[in-house]
């Protein structure tokens, strides 16, 4: 299978809003997995279960009663990753051209089989930051999912590389990112590459909270990653 990562055109707009709201949907899982581990959710849930067994003096309705619980929470994260795909997460997505396509940004995509397989993008931090707080010799990485079915092939790596790679051509001093608990194994490719973790701190969506990590790539240092 030939991979290539080339630049956005207007023809990928359909593929690109599909990997990337198939990545957000393919975190529903591990975001269950990391919601279900919390302390206060396992308190809830236990007080709730105890209270029915409580009513009912039912071994089976109590159980019942338990699962239609955890059917409950994971029913609540999808439609919660349904709403984020309406709502402002997705904003600069409905025009690629116009958000990303400008000098000193860009945003690629990986194709294969004729298909868009993975993105990437990098815009300037100080975009998504008073500028006051920010410079412009700073880069903010966002918008890199894969494709679940082509994963673990090294795509994500290539399309970080090429992100690297196109900051240091415009004379970036940094490049900055988020990432969360529920995509850790994107934290760990990021990490190895280079990054490093600056800031952890909770962020909420959709009434959901997850624990952040802003990652940051100091080029002048410019780790050996290839």
């Amino acid at each position: 299978m030939g991979v290539k990562i080339r630049t956005f055109r207007r023809s990928d707009a359909k593929m690109v809003r599909k990997v990337l709201v198939d990545g957000l949907f393919s975190n529903v899982d591990p975001a269950f997995y990391v919601g279900v581990r919390r302390p206060s959710v396992i308190a809830t849930g236990l007080v709730l279960t105890a209270l029915m067994y409580q009513w009912t003096l039912s071994l089976m309705y109590t159980i019942t009663f338990f699962v239609a619980l955890l059917c409950l929470y994971y029913l609540t994260l999808l439609i919660a990753a349904h709403l984020m795909t309406k709502g402002p997460l997705f904003d600069d997505i409905e025009n690629v051209q116009r958000n990303y396509m400008k000098p000193r940004r860009n945003f690629w995509v990986a194709e294969a089989d004729g298909q868009v397989v993975g993105t990437i993008a990098i815009t300037l931090r100080s975009l998504n930051k008073p500028a006051n707080e920010c410079a412009d010799d700073v880069a903010w990485l966002r918008r890199m999912a894969v494709s679940e079915k082509y994963r673990r092939q090294g795509i994500a790596k290539r399309l970080v590389e090429t992100a690297i790679d196109f900051c240091k051509r415009n004379k970036y001093r940094r490049i900055e990112l988020i990432t969360t608990e529920v995509q850790l194994p994107a934290k760990a490719l990021y990490e190895k590459m280079g990054f490093r973790c600056v800031n952890t701190w909770a962020r909420r969506e959709c009434g959901f909270v997850l624990w952040t990590f802003t990652l940051v790539y100091d080029i002048q240092q410019d780790s050996t990653y290839y």
